[in-house]
């Protein structure tokens, strides 16, 4: 009755109450641990990801699918993680295949926690450094430091920081020799910016290339991202597939069919979309076998 009541009397204002099926995660305080694929990752309280992998045990698992699929061509393969965080994606590769990865986070207590995380770990490297075009220093504003970094360039800001470009770092870090066939980048805006500093990487290798297409951030920081991820037909690249921000595939194509890619991109640079990001996938045309065998895969789980 009293709930009766409640709900007529949020109407008369065009309000009411839903229940949305997702439970509440009460916040942590300090840190908290929890289940990501088979293994404990601890994580800072105020580190969203916290409840959402609680909410959504298979969060990410997709990415987990597609470095399988790579193995089994690629059996000597490196993924690279850029915008590792705390080892969070690490654990779901390692729940899917045992490969050697490389993670990199420049996020100070993020990457404390990503050190402790991939102790667990055999075959993983781990960086400390931000990532940018080409490396240089950066006069920059921070946002949402110690979870979710977010840098913001800006003249007037309040932090200088050291940028590398993702080639230096592989080849200062001593990495030249790894076969490099998947490289994940999550960078908060960032995304596309990383990937042109990786040219000689993905020159030489030809990796799948998964990255975050964020374009609130991205427009935050006036990067257009669109011609970046054109630009990969001209290197060979194929297949271009498009994951919702809970990891479910929404569509593939040829990145040849630019009309649906900029549509694509239109779609989540307005202000109306219903998806806040997705998560891009692009293939070269040697590996247009797994992409056809992940993506006949992926769209299973719809």
């Amino acid at each position: 009755m009293m709930r009766k009541l409640i709900r007529n009397f949020l109407n008369r204002y065009g309000y009411d109450i839903v229940k949305t099926g997702i439970p509440y995660i009460p916040p942590v305080k300090g840190e908290g641990t929890v289940k990501v694929g088979k293994f404990p990752v601890i994580m800072p309280g105020n580190n969203v990801q916290l409840a959402n992998y609680q909410i959504y045990p298979d969060l990410n698992s997709q990415f987990g699918r597609l470095a399988a699929s790579i193995f089994r061509k690629y059996p000597g393969m490196t993924v690279i993680d850029v915008g590792a965080n705390v080892g969070d994606t690490i654990a779901v590769v390692k729940s899917a295949v045992d490969v050697p990865v490389i993670g990199i986070e420049g996020d100070a207590t993020s990457f404390a926690y990503l050190q402790k995380n991939t102790g667990q770990f055999s075959h993983v490297s781990v960086v400390k450094t931000f990532l940018g075009e080409r490396s240089q220093q950066a006069t920059v504003n921070m946002d949402k430091s110690g979870w979710n970094n977010t840098i913001i360039p800006d003249a007037k800001g309040n932090e200088q920081i050291t940028l590398k470009s993702l080639d230096d770092v592989i080849t200062e870090g001593g990495f030249n020799n790894a076969e490099i066939k998947l490289l994940k980048v999550d960078v908060e805006g960032f995304d596309t910016i990383v990937l042109r500093g990786a040219s000689r990487i993905i020159e030489k290798h030809k990796p799948v290339l998964f990255f975050e297409y964020n374009r609130e951030n991205m427009i935050a920081i006036n990067e257009d991202g669109l011609s970046t991820v054109l630009s990969y037909e001209t290197m060979g690249y194929r297949k271009i597939a498009f994951f919702d921000h809970k990891g479910t595939l929404v569509l593939s194509t040829d990145i040849q069919n630019t009309e649906v890619v900029t549509g694509m991109h239109e779609y989540i640079s307005s202000k109306k979309n219903l998806m806040g990001y997705y998560d891009i996938c692009i293939f070269h045309e040697n590996d247009t076998i797994i992409a056809e065998e992940f993506l006949r895969t992926e769209k299973s789980f719809l």
